[in-house]
């Protein structure tokens, strides 16, 4: 993830506004082409080999955006390669690690030793987001030749993984596989996180594809001047994941307090408020919010994932947590395309429309909460 911080400056003084929202919005539809095919993979074939697929995606596709420069068909075939490693990862890291506690008799362990995991996860972004911001004040190109060597190490680990229980009941065919995994959301609550699962996408990643071209408004800077944008951007980005390395480890603690539902939606307010204040102000006083911007989609995922695993058979977990996030990344990538269209260089009409919506699935959240957490 060190190209994370400079990404979209990349896009952006490439292909303007436009050209980098609509690169955005390909990541979320190629992934919607990959993600429950992977997720049936998972369950069908086996976490390890998924992930592996998933590690040399990311080689591939980091090796496109280093040597693609500024060809938009190159950076697209990259952001495909990229798009499948996260489609391939997704859903299959948890039940990855759920299966190998399940396998040992420590299932109960689980909700903890993610909220740990996740966290840890969080401070190893707070160091990549720095040296990306450094490696992009000197040559953007720099921080996609270190992602690609770090993609490198991480083929290299993943083939050394051994793979959790003896994996003998396989999935079911493909669109068998996909009708009984539907068939869990007749159950109320898990119908609820479910629709959650989506919104969370939505509210998430609306700050993070706009963060910079926002950023770039504040420092009063253009995409051709870009100055010490991009080192202001990894700062952020390391702050952002060091701020979510806390709230990871404290989501299985909140849950537990609070219940998951009244959890989720407060996690989802705080992305709310971030996205109406970048859409009210470029001031700089506004990335006294932006530093929290990690705080959902570092907590939402372990509760999310702590109360679906259990709740499913090993045989389907996969594909269910992939359709759910499918299911998100088309309604998120749907909404990118439609608003990309058109779209001027100034970000803020985006960032105006988008908090209006993210506001409405809050309201939607917060109307069906208190029947959801009755079925919990």
């Amino acid at each position: 993830m060190v190209y994370l911080p400079v990404f979209v400056l990349f896009t952006r003084d490439n292909f303007g506004v436009s050209g980098a929202l609509q690169i955005a919005s390909l990541t979320y539809l190629f992934i919607v082409l990959l993600e429950v095919p992977s997720g049936w993979m998972s369950d069908w074939l086996g976490r390890v080999p998924t992930l592996t697929v998933a590690a040399a995606g990311f080689v591939i596709g980091q090796a496109c955006f280093l040597l693609g420069g500024d060809e938009f068909a190159i950076i697209v075939v990259g952001q495909f390669f990229v798009s499948a490693g996260y489609a391939f990862i997704s859903g299959t890291n948890v039940s990855f690690h759920f299966d190998s506690l399940e396998g040992l008799d420590r299932a109960n362990d689980y909700a903890q030793r993610q909220a740990r995991i996740s966290s840890l996860s969080y401070f190893v972004r707070t160091g990549s987001a720095l040296l990306g911001g450094v490696l992009g004040l000197i040559d953007l190109r720099l921080t996609f030749a270190v992602s690609l060597a770090v993609s490198l190490v991480q083929l290299g680990v993943t083939r050394l993984f051994f793979e959790p229980g003896t994996h003998e009941v396989r999935a079911d065919p493909f669109l068998s596989q996909i009708g009984k995994c539907l068939g869990y959301l007749r159950h109320g609550f898990m119908a609820w996180l479910f629709c959650y699962g989506i919104a969370l996408v939505v509210l998430e990643h609306v700050a993070f594809t706009l963060m910079q071209p926002w950023l770039t408004e504040a420092l009063g800077k253009s995409p051709d001047e870009l100055g010490a944008t991009p080192l202001v951007s990894g700062v952020i980005f390391a702050v952002t994941a060091f701020v979510g390395a806390f709230a990871a480890r404290a989501s299985a603690p909140a849950g537990e307090r609070f219940g998951t539902v009244a959890t989720l939606i407060g996690l989802g307010v705080i992305s709310a408020v971030i996205v109406t204040g970048m859409a009210l102000s470029f001031s700089l006083v506004i990335l006294g919010l932006l530093i929290f911007r990690s705080v959902q989609g570092a907590a939402a995922p372990v509760l999310l994932s702590a109360a679906i695993a259990p709740r499913t058979e090993q045989r389907h977990r996969a594909t269910l947590l992939s359709i759910n996030s499918l299911a998100g990344r088309l309604a998120y990538g749907g909404l990118l395309q439609l608003l990309a269209i058109g779209a001027q260089d100034n970000p803020q009409p985006f960032l105006q429309t988008m908090s209006i919506i993210s506001w409405l699935l809050i309201a939607l959240m917060v109307a069906t909460g208190s029947w959801a957490s009755r079925r919990e």
